[in-house]
């Protein structure tokens, strides 16, 4: 690419610089901003599987391997694409200008190399528009994207041609998506970049998720007070979070307005004596919730009784043995008096305690693994004081609640409840009168049954492809999980992967190289058992035929050299010529920029104004336009003519004229009444042209000829002011390599304005010439930005004073014209 930097280097110095027009947009619709990327990102397309391998010099390369490899400039738009020994490239890029907008639009002048092409090197006027936001179908689904139309297009002189091609870029996935080639011929279409991505390497936000660490479901405690910890994380933001225990919420944390990646937890609490439900539940930014279980034990610890003292033995002396009296013989004892009978107590046995609220769950069973979407809760609620609601939640929303006015001391429950793929909470809340809650809770996982299946995304079945280089694209999906997936070609084994974790869902993606012809592809997969199941498609590879090569551009043409005459009218001799105030100023202001900026030598302008020695009369004119420059300028030159002053309009005697009237450009020395021998007519500019030999001619006039009041131009007595249309600048421009600039349309007014102290048309051609117009910030003003500046400028300017003038270009310069190089300060 040194030799074709070389070859871009000479075309830039002979004028081929890069120039760029970007309209705003016109709707008030979606935006896309500018994305970014880093190394390792994939974009997965049918014509191979790119990697972003390298950020250099401001571009992003992406590589396929193989020799395949796509440069794209920060803006994204195409710098070059290597495909083996094919290389097409863009010096400078193009540029596509942010935020997408539809409507939004922009043009640059640029180089276009193709190594298939004998010619090589050609200057190319690159251009694009956004033309629509909409869906787009492609092999990975159907996108959101911005439809741009993008063109490419030359002038040569055997000829020219155009190429088009339409993209589409999805803000979704931050990558375009699809491109096919345009134009009425296989010839115009750019199908050497037309692609399909095949999928999305940039996995979607990650679900909601609760993670606790403490305390572990089934556990059994001593201490009432422990402390929930873990986290809560998700992709689109988490919104809420709330805990409760037993039912009773006892935190939440609402991040509604500013959702955040991660929530932390860390929420003490105090149990109750023996089963306690805690229940964690999270909703993310877009109302999805999750819900965690954790069913704990607390065993409050029994009081500990102090040991009891063994009893104290004191010894005690016995008494003396006394020596027994001599007693009489006692009388026999008297009977014993019967007690009298206490009445008989009756005691009343207390009332039995209520059954407490118990929830007895039958089905389903906690943690069962179902492959049905849909399971039936059934059980009972009970209560010796009844049941006056039960709440039925499933992933933390209510999907059922039974409520009784008069409290029944049992109520039944079964209903169908509807789970999602993986963990489900099942929490059945009951409530007595009093308040009292119990709950139960179930885990169910849901693990949908799905047969092994080989979808076989690209290529389709009997496809024609014109690349080698493709990739084979599947999605292998199995409730069993995907043990090993094979692609084979031809026959031939490319690609092989082995699951150890065997996912349910596996994308697949092998790069393949086709043989001319027929090709079969054949996708296989198994899962742990070996069930295998595998899928064919067979797919057509022509080989492109030789594009049809652009002519060669012409040889470089030899150095060249730069003319002009400048022409300023404001002192007109016949009092009956109105007289101008800053036609002078204007030309001055012009003869600066060309001996300036421009870089024209000093002796190759001449400036004919009232101050100036030689005078802007009829004879000094046509001597400057048709004597001066046909024997200076050469062949590879080019020239300028500058003209302010007025124009005048007057009866067309031969006929010639649409509207009937011959144009002129006026003298200082012209008599009104006679402006056929007096003034300059427009149609003898057609003479000087030929007179002229340089291809390159540009013609700027702040004079019009309309003959109304007010402005640049007059009316003889004997012309009525009438429409003028300009097909006398059409005629003049005819020749080839002529172009002409005039400051407003044919029927309108040329203004000058005081505040400006210029003509209106020559203070912003200045002004352009002075860097304003560089629109593409090359550091170039070309002739086509100059003359979009004005017409914008100009314009605006003289509708703010009351005026309406629009300035016109007629003709075609083939290529590019730079006219000055922009001083930076």
């Amino acid at each position: 690419m040194r030799a074709v930097r070389g070859i871009v280097t000479a075309l830039v110095a002979l004028g081929l610089s890069a120039c760029a027009s970007v309209q705003p947009g016109v709707s008030q619709g979606p935006q896309a901003e500018r994305p970014t990327y880093t190394p390792g990102e994939k974009w997965i397309r049918s014509d191979g599987e790119y990697e972003l391998i390298r950020i250099e010099k401001d571009r992003y390369i992406f590589s396929a391997g193989a020799g395949r490899e796509i440069e794209l400039t920060k803006d994204l738009a195409i710098a070059k694409v290597r495909r083996g020994k094919d290389v097409m490239a863009f010096d400078p890029p193009p540029k596509l200008t942010w935020p997408l907008e539809v409507g939004k639009s922009g043009y640059d002048q640029v180089a276009w190399y193709r190594s298939w092409n004998p010619g090589g090197l050609h200057s190319i006027t690159f251009s694009w528009k956004v033309e629509a936001y909409e869906d787009v179908q492609t092999f990975a689904g159907t996108f959101k994207a911005f439809r741009i139309s993008q063109s490419l297009s030359w002038r040569q002189r055997r000829g020219g041609g155009e190429r088009g091609l339409v993209i589409w870029y999805a803000p979704e996935v931050r990558q375009f998506v699809k491109a096919v080639g345009s134009g009425k011929t296989e010839a115009e279409q750019l199908s050497f970049l037309a692609f399909q991505v095949l999928a999305v390497d940039r996995p979607g936000p990650a679900p909601i998720q609760v993670a606790l660490r403490e305390p572990k479901d089934q556990a059994h405690v001593t201490t009432e007070g422990i402390t929930v910890t873990g986290r809560v994380t998700g992709g689109t933001g988490v919104a809420r979070v709330t805990v409760t225990l037993n039912g009773v919420e006892i935190s939440r944390q609402d991040e509604t307005a500013a959702p955040k990646i991660e929530m932390p937890l860390e929420i003490p609490v105090t149990l109750k004596e023996g089963k306690n439900i805690l229940l964690v539940t999270a909703a993310d930014a877009e109302g999805t919730t999750r819900q965690e279980a954790r069913t704990l034990f607390y065993d409050r610890p029994r009081p500990v009784s102090p040991p009891i003292a063994p009893p104290v033995i004191v010894a005690t002396p016995s008494p003396p043995t006394p020596t027994p009296p001599t007693t009489a013989t006692p009388s026999p004892p008297l009977p014993p008096t019967p007690p009298t009978p206490a009445p008989p107590v009756v005691t009343t046995p207390p009332p039995p305690p209520l059954a407490s609220l118990q929830v007895t769950l039958t089905s389903p069973q906690d943690q069962v693994r179902v492959e049905q979407e849909t399971i039936g809760l059934a059980g009972m609620v009970t209560g010796g004081k009844g049941v006056s609601r039960v709440v039925v939640s499933l992933n933390g929303v209510e999907v059922s609640r039974l409520g009784e006015q008069t409290p029944q001391r049992a109520l039944a429950l079964n209903l169908p409840i509807k789970l999602r793929e993986g963990p489900n909470t099942l929490v059945v809340t009951a409530t007595e009168p009093d308040g009292t809650i119990h709950q139960e809770v179930r885990t169910v996982h849901y693990e949908k049954r799905v047969p092994l299946t080989v979808s076989v995304r690209y290529p389709e079945d009997k496809s024609r492809l014109t690349d080698e280089a493709s990739v084979v694209a599947a999605l292998v999906t199995s409730s069993k999980g995907v043990a090993r997936v094979s692609v084979t070609l031809n026959g031939v084994e490319v690609h092989q992967q082995t699951e150890r974790s065997l996912p349910k869902s596996l994308a697949v993606r092998a790069p393949v190289t086709l043989r001319e012809g027929a090709n079969v592809v054949v996708v296989s997969a198994s899962e742990p058992d070996g069930t295998a199941h595998q899928e064919i498609r067979t797919v057509f590879y022509d080989k492109p035929k030789a594009v049809e090569a652009l002519p060669p551009p012409p040889p470089p043409p030899p150095s060249r050299d730069q003319w002009a005459v400048v022409i300023g009218a404001g002192r007109y001799e016949s009092s009956e010529v109105p007289r101008l105030r800053y036609t002078v100023p204007d030309a001055e202001g012009f003869y600066q920029i060309l001996i300036g900026p421009a870089g024209f030598k000093l002796e190759h302008v001449l400036l004919l104004t009232d101050k100036t020695e030689r005078k802007p009369t009829l004879r000094n004119i046509k001597w400057a336009l048709g004597t001066f420059l046909a024997r200076s300028a050469k062949k590879d030159d080019r020239v300028f003519i500058f003209f302010a002053g007025h124009g005048a309009p007057e009866v067309d005697q031969q006929g010639v004229e649409r509207d009937g009237l011959a144009k002129y450009l006026v003298p200082i020395d012209a008599e009104p009444d006679d402006l056929y021998s007096t003034a300059l007519p427009m149609d003898e500019l057609q003479t000087i042209f030929n007179r002229i030999e340089a291809e390159r001619v540009v013609v700027f006039l702040d004079a019009c000829y309309s003959g109304a009041a007010g402005g640049r131009t007059f009316a003889s007595k004997k012309t009525r002011a009438m429409n003028v249309d300009d097909l006398f600048l059409e005629r003049l421009t005819r020749s080839k390599g002529r172009a002409i600039l005039t400051a407003s349309r044919p029927a309108e007014v040329s203004l000058e304005l005081p505040e400006l102290g210029h003509g209106v048309f020559t203070y912003y051609l200045i002004e352009g010439l002075k860097g304003a117009a560089d629109l593409n910030h090359d550091g170039i003003v070309s002739l086509q930005e100059l003359y979009e500046y004005l017409e914008q400028q100009v314009t605006q300017k003289a509708r703010s004073v009351g005026g309406n003038q629009h300035p016109v270009m007629k003709g075609e310069l083939e290529g590019v014209l730079p006219l000055v190089k922009v001083q930076r300060p």
